[in-house]
């Protein structure tokens, strides 16, 4: 698992809502890419689901993404805000990273029924 950002913040007042700082010596940075990183979108999937478990609760199996891009990068000393929502009816969890020029990325992961 990645490490989040030492700055991440949740905000209790708008569920599945969270700011950071990408900080410059962040792990995820390494090797991807020297003298220009850039945050992989690996790692933007991965926080947004780990941090959709912990705003909505233990999803089901894991079905796959939907809708995936990747519009601008993201790069040490930006402040983003993740922004997810859960679907339940359709087991979806939708996810948007963006800063205060617009939107990073975004897409759909989707998940079995709840049992």
């Amino acid at each position: 698992m990645t490490p989040y950002p030492s700055s991440l913040q949740a905000h209790p007042e708008r569920a599945g809502t969270f700011t950071f700082r990408m900080e410059a010596e962040h792990p995820a940075y390494r090797g991807h890419f020297p003298g220009d990183p850039i945050l992989p979108g690996v790692v933007q999937v991965e926080w947004a689901l780990r941090l959709g478990e912990a705003a909505f609760g233990p999803f089901a199996a894991f079905q796959g993404l939907e809708h995936l891009k990747f519009q601008s990068t993201i790069t040490p000393g930006e402040t983003i805000t993740l922004s997810l929502a859960w679907d339940a009816a359709r087991n979806e969890l939708a996810f948007e990273y963006a800063d205060e020029r617009g939107l990073k990325s975004k897409g759909f992961a989707r998940f079995a029924a709840r049992s």
